[in-house]
């Protein structure tokens, strides 16, 4: 099945909706970590909004757990991406809406509700963080999904270290699935698909910037356009006309559907990986 949810949305500047005059195909947004030498205002980056939800209880107090024995706030951003990380890579029905409660009810997220969650963490401890968006192509959903060709916006987190911002996005596929994608990957010999680059990072060091999508070691992964830095998704979809197409009851239904379409591919591929483990148990 091809989703394609801006099929009626033409680019900005081009009333035909061609890409390549805005985003020219393999051309990296030059901007996409423009602005991660500049701390800026740090104070504005720990605010609240309706989707994070910083002053529940439950996320008080999932950071408190979290954090609380941690002596740093680099150890206490690492904690919480790896528990971000653990959550299984997944698709809610709505991920423009998706508060850190929805996140945590469902137990799963993808690029833009596990960073919803991920920043709600950062900021309910006292770390300045926010949410960038840029378009990438579609090719690291290759093997889960057909979005009919059309890019895709991607949400990561940045979040701010001894004055310096960085930036990743390596907490949005799990475990099991990242190793069940690379293993395709190079079996089929590609370098995107399964939601996935297959140099893409899974891990985080806490003092540079790690992705898992694209990969700045190869140029044609990189993003399309940087869209700038937000507190949340809906935030964004409501402020930039070019993406508030999304936000339509039609668009909201083809994402549903979608939806599940990625939950019932992502689970056999996890389920695939364990597979010749239990035969050769067997055996």
């Amino acid at each position: 099945m091809s989703l394609d949810f801006y099929s009626d949305r033409a680019l900005p500047g081009d009333s035909a909706g061609r890409m390549d005059s805005q985003f020219g195909h393999s051309q990296p947004a030059p901007s996409y970590l423009g602005t991660l030498s500049d701390p800026g205002d740090a104070e504005r980056w720990l605010v609240n909004t309706p989707l994070l939800e910083l002053e529940h209880p439950k996320i008080r107090l999932l950071a408190t757990r979290l954090t609380q024995l941690k002596a740093t706030p680099r150890l206490r951003a690492l904690s919480c991406f790896s528990y971000i990380r653990s959550l299984p890579f997944g698709c809610i029905a709505d991920s423009t809406g998706a508060s850190s409660l929805n996140v945590l009810r469902h137990g799963m997220g993808d690029c833009h509700s596990k960073s919803t969650l991920m920043i709600a963490l950062l900021r309910a401890a006292g770390i300045p963080s926010r949410m960038r968006f840029v378009t990438l192509k579609p090719d690291f959903l290759h093997g889960i999904i057909d979005t009919g060709g059309a890019p895709l916006e991607h949400a990561y987190t940045e979040l701010l270290l001894d004055d310096q911002w960085l930036a990743l996005d390596s907490y949005v596929v799990d475990l099991k699935l990242a190793i069940a994608a690379r293993s395709l990957l190079q079996k089929e010999g590609r370098t995107m698909g399964y939601g996935m680059h297959v140099d893409g990072a899974i891990t985080w060091d806490g003092n540079s910037n790690s992705f898992g999508q694209f990969t700045p070691g190869d140029p044609g992964s990189l993003p399309l356009h940087d869209w700038g830095a937000f507190d949340d998704p809906y935030q964004f979809y409501t402020s930039v006309p070019y993406v508030q197409a999304r936000l339509k009851w039609s668009a909201r239904v083809k994402w549903m559907v979608g939806a599940r379409l990625v939950n019932r591919k992502v689970q056999a591929l996890r389920e695939d990986l364990v597979r010749p483990a239990r035969r050769k148990k067997a055996a």
